[in-house]
C-alpha cells in the first residue's frame, strides 16, 4: 500500500479467532472487517471491535433494508477478493460502514490479506480511503 503506514504482523499458521490473534497483538486494537449481503444483494463491509458482534437489526435500520446477512465464503472471496478470515478493509467493496468505537484508536491491527496474516494502520488512513458511514453497528 503505497504511501500509507502500515506493518505486517505474520503468525505463520493460519489466524481464524480473536484468541489466536491476541497471543501476539493487543486484543483492543483488532478490528474485524466482515463482509455482508443486504436483500438487495449489496455486499457491504462492515468494520467492528474485534470482541464485539455486528447488530443485524442497527445495520438494517441504518442501512433501510429488509435484512442483512453474512457473506458465504464464496461470496466473501467473490465481492472483496480476499478469503474469509483474511479480509482486508482495502478491498473491492464500494461500501463500508465503521463502528463508532474504533475512533478511539489512533492505530488499528486489521486483516491483511490472507488468513496467517494481520496488518496494523492508522485509523485516520482507513477513514481517508475508505470514507466509511461512521456508526454505531455493534450489539
Amino acid at each position: 500500500m503505497s504511501g500509507v503506514w502500515h506493518r505486517f504482523i505474520e503468525f505463520g499458521e493460519p489466524v481464524k479467532t480473536v484468541e489466536q490473534a491476541a497471543k501476539k497483538v493487543q486484543v483492543e486494537k483488532i478490528a474485524k472487517s466482515i463482509v455482508m449481503v443486504d436483500s438487495n444483494d449489496a455486499p457491504l463491509l462492515a468494520i467492528i471491535p474485534a470482541q464485539s458482534k455486528v447488530s443485524h437489526k442497527k445495520l438494517k435500520q441504518l442501512l433501510a433494508v429488509k435484512d442483512v446477512r453474512l457473506a458465504s465464503p464464496e461470496e466473501v472471496l467473490t465481492h472483496s477478493g480476499y478469503p474469509a478470515g483474511g479480509v482486508s478493509p482495502f478491498n473491492n467493496i464500494q461500501r463500508a460502514l465503521l463502528d463508532s468505537k474504533l475512533l478511539a484508536s489512533e492505530t488499528v491491527i486489521v486483516g491483511g490479506g490472507d488468513i496467517d496474516k494481520l496488518m496494523e494502520l492508522r485509523t485516520k488512513d482507513i477513514l481517508e480511503f475508505l470514507n466509511p458511514q461512521i456508526a454505531d453497528i455493534t450489539k
